[in-house]
């Protein structure tokens, strides 16, 4: 949308909030009571939902009335209900959606490090932002939407780490630009874990749709993901029982990382743009289970493993006091063939 065209635009729409805008609003029943979330469309079927209560996380997304993102049983939940405890913590907690946010000092499986235990995937995700706000904007003559907010992790004797976020949807294109920025205002040095958990659910992820990317090499995590090595990027019918399976991309080469869902099925494709400098490595969760049918494409700065294997394997990084990091991660769909066709031709083949 653009803002030459808002005049003509409300000879037809009085309000054009009808078509583009951020509604603000408060859940009002179940485990989601009193969560304050925000609902983002761009004008050209891009949908979203944002929790201010979750960490400005993604737990819907849609374009074109087609379900991209994940929400699974579990639903949308109060972080107030959230107690750490191993994995069990979170995964009671995890709605998984189309984004959800795992760090700050720790993420990646349940652990012991120091002799203090680590939860799965760190509190982030069950932070309510501070500072929200959310307005229309404007590059050049283009309209966009922006969110923003902060989180801190934080704990006496502990860490104080901020994570500001700049959310920025736009409107002459379909996509979600996230910018953080982490923050030690701490006066140790404090390691810093950081993993976005995009995921994709039905009917983006059918049996079919494949998986492309910018990455050269690629690893299982498990004997059963050794398995399917042959089938990594194709994705199945979801099985009864069936185990998941998780493979780590590495090896970025010359341009921009990337990271794409193809349905040829329903022409659309979702792409997950993210920057090689802090985000060495990608995991793919490809989950074929019956009930819990999920793949995720997840950009991490020290893989999925808990801080103590990461730290013995050299992948922990960490923030100096007064330092900070920046991440960069976009969503984009798309269902122009020759867009889709163009980061197909960029992507590795193996």
């Amino acid at each position: 949308m653009k803002r030459s065209e808002l005049f003509e635009l409300r000879k037809k729409c009085g309000d054009p909030s009808a078509l583009c805008g951020i509604r603000d609003y408060v859940f009002n029943d179940g485990p989601a009571r009193g969560v304050r979330a925000f609902d983002v469309k761009n004008g050209r079927g891009l949908e979203l939902t944002v929790l201010a209560d979750r960490g400005l996380d993604i737990p819907y997304l849609s374009y074109k009335g087609v379900n991209i993102g994940l929400l699974n049983k579990v639903g949308i939940r109060s972080p107030h209900l959230y107690q750490e405890d191993g994995a069990s913590g979170f995964l009671k907690q995890f709605y998984a959606g189309m984004m959800t946010t795992c760090g700050l000092t720790y993420a990646g499986a349940a652990g012991v490090d120091g002799g203090k235990a680590l939860g799965l995937h760190g509190p982030y995700d069950n932070i309510p932002a501070a500072k929200v706000t959310a307005w229309q904007d404007h590059e050049g003559d283009d309209i966009v939407l922006r969110l923003a907010g902060e989180v801190r992790e934080a704990e006496v004797f502990g860490p104080n780490m901020v994570l500001t976020r700049l959310m920025t949807v736009d409107t002459e294109r379909d996509a979600v630009h996230v910018h953080d920025v982490v923050e030690n205002q701490g006066f140790d040095t404090q390691p810093l874990m950081m993993i976005y958990h995009i995921n994709f659910g039905y009917p983006m992820l059918d049996d079919g749709a494949r998986a492309y990317f910018s990455t050269s090499q690629v690893a299982p995590r498990t004997d059963f993901a050794k398995e399917g090595m042959h089938n990594y990027d194709v994705m199945e019918a979801p099985g009864v029982g069936r185990d998941e399976q998780c493979y780590y991309h590495t090896g970025h080469g010359e341009g921009e990382a990337f990271a794409m869902l193809h349905n040829e099925k329903l022409g659309l494709a979702a792409m997950v743009r993210y920057d090689k400098a802090v985000f060495p490595m990608l995991c793919e969760w490809k989950c074929m289970r019956a009930g819990e049918y999920a793949l995720g494409l997840e950009p991490t700065t020290s893989g999925v493993v808990n801080r103590s294997e990461a730290r013995e394997n050299g992948m922990l990084t960490s923030l100096e006091p007064g330092e900070k990091r920046e991440f960069n991660v976009t969503i984009e769909l798309s269902d122009d063939p020759a867009r889709i066709d163009a980061f197909k031709a960029r992507a590795h083949r193996r």
